[in-house]
């Protein structure tokens, strides 16, 4: 949610669920949280976008996917064909001074298999996304943003990325709301303020919602280093699972290496306690950290991160504490043909979590998780793109049952015309 904003593609929703609660006075300071920052971007865009630019972007994306373990079993693999139809629509407007986008793309996913064991096809789905985003400058220097995301779908990493490893199939939703500002007060201060609320809904399994409330402070030593303060402050709340308050405050140094490599060193303090009186779980307090190196041109990009945290979410009391490195590159040759090669390693060291051993013992769980991808996609045209990619993913825990590999192969067909580019 810090340092650089990008969009988070969803909607703001209401329901929480199964599960209703009467409006309290935190409810009320909740929504006219949400609400002021709507107010002011509605009284503010209809006179910024008189002479707003605009486009409109039109896309379809067929996929093809080959999975040797779909549901990550340690030793009944069942292989699952996956066919996913995925058109969208993303319209956006902009000036000088403000900008809105709002994306949309239903997903048609269809499953089939060679097994006797299971009928896949029972999973077939439409899965949803949705985006907006408003962007204004109310004065020099301060800046209000709203970001709305909501999505359906049945991938675990979507609502934890320290949980992509999961082999849980089941269909949720997320929705997500953030209304942020920034405020450049001095030549070399700026201060973010932010507020996220977020519902994840199950199909079966328990719901839960999290207040989550941001504070960064950055100072700009020149134009390539800033250094900067980040405070967090969030809640998660389940029927009966045990509810927790966590609390993050990190120091953050940023410096731009050149026009293409940025760098990032960030480390703090994070404290997480549970409810009391609910068994299962234990609270944690320790240093968290995050180093980064990124690089972007016109024809290449980079990402290499090194990364410690506790994971947010959790079915259940399975959290752990996380250590990940992960590395992308993509280079795009003769400007038509895009390579890529990616992957992560982790490791997750359970608080409470227990189980057998292959040697018949009880002990904590641990688990690393090695994941890599190469894939290469061919640009013919401005509107239609074509790729094929190969994943593979190997989980390897010291309880029994929890070990996985699992094989892809997938490639896609994409038609995309934008309005803009037509002009």
């Amino acid at each position: 949610m810090h340092g650089k904003y990008r969009l988070q593609k969803g909607v703001l929703m209401r329901d929480i669920g199964r599960h209703t609660t009467a409006i309290s006075a935190r409810d009320s300071f909740k929504y006219f949280c949400l609400g002021l920052p709507l107010l002011l971007l509605f009284l503010f865009f209809p006179v910024s976008f008189t002479a707003a630019e605009s486009d409109i972007t039109l896309s379809l994306d067929a996929q093809e996917r080959f999975s040797d373990n779909f549901y990550r079993s340690e030793t009944e693999k069942i292989k699952v064909y996956t066919t996913i139809i995925k058109p969208g629509i993303t319209t956006r407007a902009w000036t000088d001074r403000s900008s809105v986008l709002f994306a949309y793309s239903p997903t048609f996913n269809y499953y089939s298999d060679d097994s006797d064991m299971v009928d896949v096809s029972k999973d077939d789905f439409v899965g949803h996304e949705l985006a907006f985003m408003a962007e204004t400058t109310l004065f020099e220097r301060l800046k209000l943003n709203l970001t709305d995301r909501f999505q359906e779908t049945r991938e675990p990493g979507a609502y934890d990325v320290l949980r992509e490893s999961a082999a849980d199939r089941e269909r949720y939703r997320i929705n997500q709301v953030s209304p942020f500002m920034t405020y450049d007060f001095a030549e070399k201060f700026t201060v973010i303020l932010g507020y996220q609320y977020e519902v994840y809904n199950y199909e079966d399994s328990e719901n839960s919602y999290e207040h989550r409330g941001y504070f960064t402070l950055r100072y700009h030593l020149d134009d390539r280093n800033s250094l900067e303060v980040e405070e967090q402050y969030w809640g998660r709340r389940y029927p009966t699972n045990p509810d927790y308050d966590s609390s993050q405050t990190k120091l953050i140094f940023r410096r731009e290496l050149s026009d293409f490599l940025k760098c990032e060193i960030g480390g703090g303090y994070h404290n997480r306690t549970f409810e009391s009186g609910r068994a299962g779980v234990q609270d944690f307090d320790g240093f968290v950290y995050r180093l980064a190196l990124t690089g972007e041109s016109d024809v290449s990009r980079l990402f290499l991160s090194y990364r410690r945290n506790l994971n947010d979410f959790s079915k259940g009391t399975a959290y752990f504490d996380a250590h990940r490195v992960t590395v992308n590159v993509e280079h795009t040759f003769l400007e038509k043909l895009m390579c890529s090669l990616g992957g992560y390693y982790q490791k997750n060291d359970y608080e409470t979590t227990t189980g057998t051993t292959a040697a018949g013992t009880t002990e904590l769980r641990e688990d690393e998780i090695w994941d890599g991808s190469v894939g290469i996609k061919y640009r013919m045209a401005d509107w239609l793109s074509a790729g094929i990619y190969y994943a593979y993913s190997d989980r390897d825990s010291n309880i029994t049952g929890q070990s996985y590999l699992e094989k892809k192969v997938y490639g896609n067909i994409k038609f995309e015309y934008s309005s803009a580019k037509r002009k």
